[in-house]
């Protein structure tokens, strides 16, 4: 599968894309706001395989996109987008960018790529996003895909040895079709 946006391509991940995801996996402003820890290489490639996996099955429920910027072919970051709850066809997306490509819009385009995807292609009802309630950029990407901030969830993320909040935001198909999506995205 590929998307093309203004800037980017977004395509399932190759067996090639491993040492990239490594090193992107492995960095500490990447996790800086995770639950979980650093993964090890195990976990790392265990990861991979998955989304190598996945990218086989039919009907799809799990997509893993590596994000790449032409005319490189190299992966800096990666969208996932899994169906969450099959009855309400609720989608789940996630991003995580290499450090160097943040800030210039390239989670918001590519995520905006894959809502898209979702809700004309895929017939989303609604797609929903968590962040740790801490991490501000990953929250504004929400809100500049004019996603809504449903709820705060008190202390369900262990992270940095306490536990702290998460935000959940939500777009339903309907804001979708009605264009909340922010104007001055690039690809609109």
């Amino acid at each position: 599968m590929e998307l093309v946006t203004q800037r980017l391509i977004l395509r399932d991940l190759r067996e090639s894309d491993y040492a990239a995801m490594r090193q992107i996996r492995r960095l500490e402003l990447v996790q800086r706001y995770e639950d979980v820890e650093i993964p090890d290489e195990a976990k790392t490639r265990e990861e991979h395989n998955e989304a190598l996996r996945r990218a086989k099955e039919e009907p799809r429920i799990r997509y893993y996109l590596g994000v790449t910027i032409p005319p490189s072919d190299s992966v800096v970051g990666r969208i996932s987008f899994r169906l969450n709850t099959a009855w309400m066809n609720e989608w789940e997306i996630g991003w995580f960018m290499h450090p160097d490509y943040w800030s210039k819009g390239y989670a918001t385009e590519g995520a905006q790529a894959v809502l898209r995807f979702g809700f004309e292609d895929l017939h989303a009802h609604r797609v929903i996003a968590f962040c740790n309630a801490l991490n501000k950029a990953s929250y504004r990407v929400m809100e500049k895909l004019g996603m809504t901030r449903e709820g705060l969830l008190r202390e369900t993320r262990w992270w940095n040895n306490q536990w702290t909040h998460e935000y959940v935001y939500g777009i339903l198909d309907k804001d979708w079709e009605t264009g909340t999506i922010h104007p001055d995205l690039p690809g609109t």
